[in-house]
């Protein structure tokens, strides 16, 4: 018994260390192979392998059907920022719930410590209890361009249909821009079609596909929301033309 509680321990704890490795930024990507097709056609846009050691356990977009219900407008729900520890422990049910293995508080904490201004939770006045969360980081990249991260979100499941995580998204996003922020990237798995409806209402569009993204083996989308014009926008939508020959996996 002892031996097996051992390797469990190594097991999560390797899970862990990689996932702060990813979180923050120290492992290179390496390992990227362009499809033929993309070659042929001269795209930017690329298929990656990501190493092992750099990936989610599980993809971290937990939502479901987002769009309000014909005439459902919770006013009994609001967003409102993280304030202290005490809340952690909310954020971590909410998101592992529907996890087979849960993240270790130790990679909540690297996000909500660092920004805790994106940070946010949909409360439920008349349950007295935190109903989602969205968890961000913002950074600055090799350009040296202010990027943000859509790291986590989630919805408790009573409260799915009532458009949460697209308020929960938004105001993360207005909390970026109001820092300078010049694009929004995040990764989904490519499987989860109401994550994707989410974020492409939002105005977020495909980057690449990641190859075997997810422990589990699964594919991920990395989409992305541009701010400033100083990017190549022409070269970037160029991108998202070519990935539409992945529309046929989609259905």
């Amino acid at each position: 018994m002892a031996i097996g509680s051992q390797k469990q321990t190594t097991s999560n704890l390797d899970v862990t260390i990689g996932t702060l490795r990813r979180c923050l930024g120290m492992v290179v990507t390496s390992n990227r192979s362009v499809s033929p097709q993309s070659k042929e056609e001269g795209s930017s846009c690329m298929e990656e392998a990501v190493p092992e050691r750099s990936k989610w356990p599980h993809c971290q977009h937990l939502i479901s059907h987002d769009e309000p219900r014909a005439g459902e407008q919770p006013e009994n729900i609001r967003i409102v920022q993280y304030k202290d520890e005490n809340q952690i422990g909310d954020i971590m049910r909410l998101i592992t719930k529907d996890l087979s293995e849960p993240y270790s508080i130790y990679t909540y904490r690297y996000f909500i410590h660092n920004w805790p201004e994106l940070c946010l939770l949909a409360y439920d006045t008349n349950r007295c209890s935190y109903v989602g969360a969205v968890v961000c980081k913002l950074e600055r990249n090799s350009e040296d361009r202010r990027k943000g991260y859509v790291a986590m979100l989630a919805v408790d499941e009573s409260c799915r249909r009532l458009g949460l995580g697209t308020k929960l998204v938004r105001r993360a996003i207005q909390n970026m821009q109001a820092q300078g922020c010049d694009e929004v990237v995040l990764e989904t798995e490519v499987s989860n079609k109401n994550a994707q409806r989410l974020y492409s209402n939002l105005g977020f569009i495909r980057e690449k596909r990641l190859i075997r993204y997810y422990l589990n083996g699964g594919d991920a989308f990395r989409l992305k929301l541009i701010f400033s014009t100083a990017y190549p926008i022409d070269v970037y939508y160029q991108r998202e033309l070519a990935m539409r020959r992945y529309s046929d996996d989609d259905q």
